[in-house]
């Protein structure tokens, strides 16, 4: 007996499921072998910056998760690389103020930059599970509202259609 796959992400399906298990749509035709590469981490990345304002629609637990990992990642080596550059320009200069300087400047723009498509990615997190972007104003309560909103990240979205459109990829 073949394996069957999901049309539209390419997710195994299990015998005489109706929705897939990964992006939700209906699989009433389901096809039998996968037809799309993978993506990858920063493939997911470049997608919601690409999406960079954009607060309508939903977003799968995999858009989510791995936009925040490339974004986790590329800050990490950003970041060894920046202050490696900030230590040698400091060696040249013998001078501690431009480099504190660059390297505050830099990540500040870089947070700038990246806080719009990461509110934008959470808030169509929420609209996948059928809750309105408004939820996310309770990040707001300290320590409680940060765990509140890491489990919302962390459930699974309504499968199928919602007032909020259909499920991405």
């Amino acid at each position: 007996m073949e394996q069957k796959y999901c049309s539209n992400c390419g997710t195994e399906l299990r015998v005489g499921s109706v929705y897939c298990s990964n992006c939700g749509i209906n699989v009433e035709q389901p096809i039998y072998t996968k037809n799309r590469s993978p993506k990858g981490i920063f493939d997911y990345y470049k997608d919601a910056l690409s999406k960079y304002a954009v607060f309508s629609g939903r977003a799968s637990l995999y858009e989510y998760w791995y936009y925040f990992l490339g974004n986790m990642i590329i800050s990490f080596v950003g970041t060894i690389v920046l202050g490696i550059i900030c230590v040698l320009l400091y060696v040249m200069t013998q001078n501690t103020v431009i480099p504190i300087i660059i390297y505050l400047l830099v990540l500040g723009c870089y947070f700038l930059y990246i806080i719009i498509p990461s509110l934008s990615i959470a808030i169509r997190r929420l609209h996948d599970q059928n809750k309105s972007g408004a939820w996310y104003l309770i990040i707001l309560i300290p320590y409680l509202g940060a765990i509140i909103i890491f489990i919302f990240m962390c459930l699974r979205g309504t499968p199928g259609y919602n007032q909020y459109g259909n499920p991405s990829e």
